[in-house]
């Protein structure tokens, strides 16, 4: 197991129980370019009991700032981390800009959204991941 896939499930252990929590953990873990982006720039949070979270609230300051901070990103990427923080159900921001999304990154924004609002199963049931994801 990598650095990144162990940082996902501490991310996804700490997040169980909240289906919101965990949809977003989900998509930034499936898209790869934010877990690692977000330790980078200390925004992932070790915690004395040997789990991890996002520091969401900061997260979503940096979307308002996009491009003007730390974390680097392409203006689809910001997208993807916008949605995981909206997903939390603590941050109100603007998704005007999905439609920025390429094809694979719109589907895991949807599966994201169906896991927030109706849990893993449901999600997965609905068919919007292709195989690799799946699989």
């Amino acid at each position: 197991m990598n650095h990144i896939t162990a940082l996902a499930a501490r991310l996804g252990e700490r997040a169980a129980g909240s289906w919101q929590e965990e949809a977003a953990v989900w998509l930034l873990a499936s898209h790869g370019h934010w877990l690692p982006e977000l330790e980078r720039t200390h925004l992932v949070v070790a915690e004395g009991d040997g789990f991890s979270r996002i520091a969401w609230r900061q997260a979503a300051a940096a979307c308002l700032n996009a491009g003007n901070g730390p974390l680097i990103a392409s203006l689809s990427e910001w997208q993807v981390l916008r949605l995981a923080c909206v997903l939390t159900g603590r941050h109100v921001l603007s998704l005007a800009d999905l439609s920025l999304l390429d094809e694979p990154n719109r589907r895991l924004a949807l599966h994201a959204m169906a896991w927030a609002a109706g849990g893993r199963a449901w999600a997965a049931s609905l068919g919007l991941l292709p195989a690799e994801y799946t699989g």
